[in-house]
């Protein structure tokens, strides 16, 4: 008997009970890693290629779920489907140890019927999975007020703010924390522009900077 291993409520085994093999396991495994880096122009040299941290793993695999060998196939499609549907962060154990630091989510879900019963019903089906890594993380932000609009002392009033603050952390660059504010990293150049006073290369900034995020 073996334990292949797990993703989230799903175990894949090889064992045999009373001479009936019981199989529910996966082949075909790729794992994809990336590491993230910006560029910055330059005038009259090449782009600043600045590291911005590490990329998100890809996982690629193909789940077996086979009657013939004591699998319920339906089964299995529906948990599976199920942590698809609604974006469930699961992890991934293979031969016992974790894969990555962080949990997946089914991103892909692609099912082939391999075979069906006199009745219809599909007593081997093949489905293949793409991963991705779920690895995320609560920002480190407080709000500040400007200062004309801290009220006095037993006269306390909304206070309306225009900045976020984020400390900087090793491997931050201000094209991920733009795309981590505005959605898009070539929003980079506001925060630096408000941020002129510490901030005197946009393609350096060190960590324990506590910089100014327009709002």
């Amino acid at each position: 008997m073996a334990n292949v291993g797990s993703f989230g409520d799903v175990d894949f085994y090889v064992r045999s009970d009373n001479g009936k093999n019981q199989i529910l396991s996966f082949h075909d495994l790729t794992r994809n890693s990336s590491a993230n880096f910006a560029e910055h122009e330059r005038n009259g040299g090449k782009p600043f290629l600045e590291y911005g941290g590490p990329g998100l793993d890809e996982v690629s695999l193909t789940v077996e779920a086979d009657a013939q060998y004591q699998v319920r196939p339906l089964e299995v499609q529906e948990k599976l489907h199920r942590y698809a549907e609604e974006g469930t962060p699961n992890t991934l154990v293979v031969g016992g140890r974790k894969i990555g630091n962080s949990p997946f989510v089914i991103t892909a879900i692609s099912d082939v019927y391999k075979r069906h019963h006199t009745d219809g019903r599909p007593i081997a089906i093949s489905m293949q999975l793409t991963l991705k890594e779920y690895a995320n993380q609560v920002a480190r932000i407080a709000t500040i007020p400007q200062a004309n609009h801290i009220a006095a002392p037993g006269n306390m009033v909304a206070v309306k703010t225009y900045y976020d603050t984020y400390i900087v952390v090793k491997g931050d660059c201000l094209w991920n924390i733009s795309k981590k504010y505005y959605g898009v990293g070539a929003q980079y150049t506001r925060i630096y522009n408000a941020n002129t006073d510490i901030i005197k290369n946009p393609s350096l900034i060190y960590p324990g900077q506590v910089l100014k995020i327009p709002k």
